[in-house]
């Protein structure tokens, strides 16, 4: 749907990015909604989006810095940050929504 979002390496490579990402959301996320929680307050709850993003970025930080062959994740853009974090959080709303 985005593209300037790539994901290359096949299911190996979506299987890496989401478990990487799924590590980041479950171990850096929390401690950055807490240092960020004047910003939240602020802004009425979007600054989630960027902190979700600036989860991205670091995501795709950290696969290039592995250098695993073949598998990496290519982000052109801080629009596409945006695009993807919003596209990802109505998936996992809806994901949740349906698996309950």
């Amino acid at each position: 749907l985005l593209d300037s979002f790539v994901v290359s390496g096949g299911a190996l490579g979506y299987l890496i990015v989401g478990i990487i990402l799924g590590l980041l959301n479950l171990i850096l996320k929390p401690v950055l909604r807490v240092l960020s929680l004047p910003f939240i307050f602020l802004t009425a709850g979007l600054f989630v989006i960027v902190l979700n993003a600036a989860i991205l970025w670091v995501s795709e930080y950290l696969i290039s810095f592995l250098d695993l062959p073949g598998i990496a994740l290519s982000i052109q853009g801080f629009g596409t940050y945006v695009a993807a974090v919003v596209f990802l959080g109505f998936l996992n709303y809806f994901f949740q929504k349906v698996l309950r």
